[in-house]
């Protein structure tokens, strides 16, 4: 079942985001980031929780548009609630008027997931790149979960 998300879920998010990252990132969370966010994202924000899973984004002004956007900030289901996520947060973006929603995912996510999206209306819209520089502006960084080093 997929609800709106609420604050006695930010626990349950913030470990989805750690096992997420484990599984898909070379570079740890900051604990103390991910929570101030994941906090902010439902207060202020529009997010949903399933069992096991959740998407978050904020209502932003399009930076060179007279326009609204819907920009997805996390997204990811271990209990295959991925469309119903999906689609309560394109209900909720109509429902607050937005112009534009955009979901990102990562260059090593299946075709499925690019599938999925497709066959919800969304097009391709940019690819992203990223330079590691080594720098880090978390100090409490550290692994996500126990088991890494």
């Amino acid at each position: 079942m997929v609800r709106r998300a609420t604050l006695d879920d930010a626990g349950r998010i913030i470990d989805l985001t750690q096992r997420f990252n484990d599984k898909y990132f070379d570079v740890p969370i900051c604990l103390i980031r991910t929570t101030d966010r994941v906090i902010w994202v439902i207060e202020e924000g529009i997010s949903f929780v399933s069992d096991a899973g959740f998407i978050g984004g904020m209502i932003v002004e399009d930076l060179f548009r007279d326009w609204t956007v819907l920009q997805e900030f996390g997204w990811y289901a271990e209990d295959n609630s991925g469309r119903a996520l999906l689609r309560a947060f394109v209900k909720a973006g109509r429902e607050n008027s937005v112009d534009d929603i955009r979901i990102c995912t990562l260059a090593t996510s299946s075709e499925f997931v690019g599938g999925l999206l497709q066959q919800e209306g969304f097009a391709p819209l940019e690819t992203s790149y990223r330079l590691l520089t080594g720098a880090t502006s978390c100090p409490q960084l550290q692994p996500s979960s126990p088991s890494q080093p």
